[in-house]
């Protein structure tokens, strides 16, 4: 979003950034019943904190919802007991 005003030859400009909340990896609360399935959400578009890095745990997850293709540099490692979503190198 951004304001621009104009007197004469001088240009003023005033912008404001909006800060998105979205994540790569997200994973549905349990609110206690036991039947409800527990989904992953992977978003590997998303941008990703400082460290490059996000990793979360797929303990009592029942599904994983894949939400696009990475972007080149950024790789989804998906193990038994976690997924990590990162644009840090890879072994």
């Amino acid at each position: 979003m951004g304001l621009v005003l104009g007197t004469g030859l001088g240009l003023i400009l005033v912008s404001t950034v909006l800060t998105i909340s979205a994540q790569p990896l997200a994973k549905d609360i349990s609110k206690g019943n036991l039947t409800e399935d527990i989904d992953i959400a992977i978003n590997p578009t998303e941008a990703l904190p400082a460290n490059g890095t996000v990793t979360i745990s797929t303990e009592g997850a029942t599904d994983m919802d894949f939400n696009g293709f990475p972007p080149a540099g950024v790789t989804v490692i998906i193990q038994s007991d976690k997924v990590i979503v990162t644009n840090n190198p890879t072994a």
